[in-house]
């Protein structure tokens, strides 16, 4: 193929998706944002389960959420910005040591925790959860349908 018509083809599949350029250190990189679809590796219900996680749907989320469950969002830093559950906290990911930070913890052990993302096919909440299981929580929900079953049966967003 001809090399003209090759980076024709290529800078046209480019002018489809958005680009973003960033700057570090005099060092350019480039980002293609593409739609979230699903995580790498979807996490198993049985395997929540069988690791002291308890699998919600937004019914019962909200129903903890009524009696001051504390809500962790784990979706990437623009979506909980856009909107999120009324009063959840982000979960930050810290690629340096490739583990899932989750801050405001509350002090007492026995408080529900309810951990979110966008979804079952993602394994961002999932993983949190069981990080702040293995810090010896004991009440670790996992809402399974994520932030969007939360928000279609109208239940509180900011």
């Amino acid at each position: 193929m001809n090399t003209k018509f090759s980076n024709f083809i290529f800078a046209g599949i480019l002018s489809l998706v958005p680009l973003y350029g960033v700057e570090y250190d005099g060092e350019k990189s480039y980002m293609i944002e593409t739609k979230y679809d699903l995580c790498v590796v979807a996490p198993q219900v049985d395997e929540a389960i069988a690791k002291g996680v308890k699998v919600v749907d937004a019914d019962k989320a909200k129903s903890l959420y009524d009696q001051k469950a504390y809500f962790y969002d784990a979706r990437d830093k623009r979506h909980y910005s856009k909107e999120h559950i009324k009063g959840a906290k982000q979960v930050y990911f810290d690629l340096s040591k490739a583990e899932y930070i989750v801050a405001h913890l509350p002090i007492d052990k026995d408080e529900s925790l309810v951990f979110y993302c966008y979804g079952e096919s993602c394994a961002n909440s999932y993983e949190a959860a069981l990080a702040v299981r293995k810090l010896g929580y004991k009440n670790i929900y996992w809402l399974i349908n994520g932030f969007s079953e939360w928000k279609e049966k109208g239940y509180p967003v900011e």
